[in-house]
């Protein structure tokens, strides 16, 4: 993913770059300090995601002024736009989203870090980011998968299985760990703990097999299944949608 942080804080410019250089999956992170940067590096380069702080206190005009120019470009595809900012105004932020912000993040909450911007942009977007509308997006694509299984039932399990499926094909490695990289970047999302999302999908996956015909599921699942639960792990069922899905879209 090509992400383009606009932020004329030096501090903060600082733990983003040391942040990006720690992830587990892959990213190319741009960083200026204001608009007249932003809009040369765009024009050079479009990211796929734009990181945006809303103040620019220090810079050329301010992130409510960035937008109103951008929106006059009309990119193809258009980046997805992330506000972060310290502004809780309902009117700003309301701005801001009808200027064409597609989400907005509080550098006030609790949890807000670096990394749980770049752990919110893996999990959330595809690499082609706002694609047609005929063309299937990523997150479609896995939903659609699980549901043919046999997850039709809404669960908030559901939901963490194709979160950590997206998660695993982002990273795109074969041997990444369910408990040190991607639970704890689901728990984040959903502001659960780590055995919540990792219990959550487990549940899911048990009463799948149980109301799922046996004809759909060996249909549309053909790797292992656990001989002493009659279930597959959470480890066989994500890493085999996940492989199913790169080996669709490759």
């Amino acid at each position: 993913m090509k992400i383009l942080l606009i932020e004329d804080d030096k501090t903060h410019c600082e733990k983003y770059r040391e942040c990006a250089e720690h992830l587990y999956y892959p990213i190319t992170l741009s960083i200026v300090n204001g608009s007249k940067q932003a809009f040369k590096h765009i024009e050079a380069d479009l990211p796929e995601i734009i990181l945006l702080d809303l103040e620019l206190n220090d810079s050329d005009g301010d992130g409510l002024m960035f937008l109103k120019k951008f929106q006059s470009l009309k990119l193809k595809p258009a980046p997805f736009i992330i506000i972060i900012t310290n502004n809780s105004s309902k009117e700003t932020i309301h701005l801001a989203r009808n200027l064409g912000a597609d989400y907005v993040i509080s550098k006030q909450k609790p949890d807000y870090s670096p990394r749980f911007v770049f752990d919110f942009v893996n999990c959330s977007f595809t690499n082609r980011t706002k694609t047609p509308k005929e063309q299937p997006s990523l997150e479609a694509l896995v939903k659609r998968e699980v549901e043919k299984i046999g997850f039709t039932f809404d669960l908030s399990g559901k939901n963490y299985l194709i979160s950590a499926i997206l998660t695993v094909i982002h990273a795109n490695k074969n041997n990444l760990s369910l408990k040190k990289e991607v639970y704890p970047v689901i728990a984040r999302m959903y502001k659960k703990s780590d055995e919540s999302v990792e219990r959550a999908i487990r549940t899911a996956i048990i009463k799948t097999w149980r109301i799922t015909d046996l004809e759909t599921l060996q249909e549309n699942y053909t790797a292992n299944v656990d001989y002493g639960s009659g279930f597959p792990t959470n480890k066989e069922l994500i890493f085999y949608v996940a492989e199913r899905i790169q080996d669709d879209v490759a």
